[in-house]
């Protein structure tokens, strides 16, 4: 098995960034127009390691956290996450429903909708992006709700992802939402699959960069 490190050069790892940061501001904007709060978002990080080095690094393994999963296919595969811990999940859901103007319409609240819409705008806004840049599209399914420690619940997504090959290459942004109870933080990540990501090097000319 070749190292993690290797999968992606210095010169493909920027570009990528580079990239999804494109992505990472068009999704702020989009999402800060459907939730009706100020948002904002870290530089991406691309990041490249096996599964266990993954679920090994995390800070806060039992944290309790909420996490929805979006699977798109086409030119591009792989999946997306969004992930909130659940201590702030459902306060932040509560405060954008009632700020979002069509929550006068609804009879009640339904905390797992506008995470559900979060998950999907800013799927939609990252696949646009690479779509209007690199012509590669990518269509994404409803997004799948998960709940648990955080450990548990990225053992199992990347588990499933772990069938594409043992090494993952994934971009991660941190989207901060200052607000009335204080600043909520959830984080985003895109992990396109193996052959998903050849097509974005070659699309960019810099399969052998």
């Amino acid at each position: 098995m070749n190292s993690a490190h290797n999968i992606l050069t210095p010169v493909q790892q920027d570009a990528l960034k580079e990239i999804f940061n494109i992505g990472s501001g068009n999704a702020a904007t989009t999402l800060s127009e459907a939730i009706h709060q100020p948002v904002l978002v870290s530089v991406p990080q691309i990041k490249v390691s096996t599964v266990e080095e993954a679920l090994s690094s995390l800070v806060k393994p039992d944290l309790p956290v909420v996490c929805l999963v979006n699977i798109f296919v086409g030119d591009l595969s792989g999946c997306t996450l969004w992930l909130m811990p659940g201590d702030s999940a459902l306060a932040f859901a509560q405060e954008c429903w009632h700020k979002m103007p069509r929550a006068k319409n609804e009879a009640e609240f339904h905390f797992g909708h506008i995470h559900l819409e979060i998950s999907s705008v800013l799927t939609e806004s990252y696949l646009n992006t690479l779509g209007d840049m690199l012509e590669l599209t990518a269509i994404p399914s409803p997004p799948l709700m998960l709940s648990g420690p955080m450990q548990k619940v990225m053992g199992r997504i990347l588990g499933e992802y772990a069938r594409f090959g043992e090494i993952l290459a994934y971009v991660q942004n941190r989207f901060r939402f200052p607000g009335e109870a204080g600043t909520a933080s959830g984080y985003f990540m895109m992990l396109p699959d193996a052959a998903s990501l050849k097509r974005i090097m070659t699309a960019m000319k810099l399969e052998g960069s």
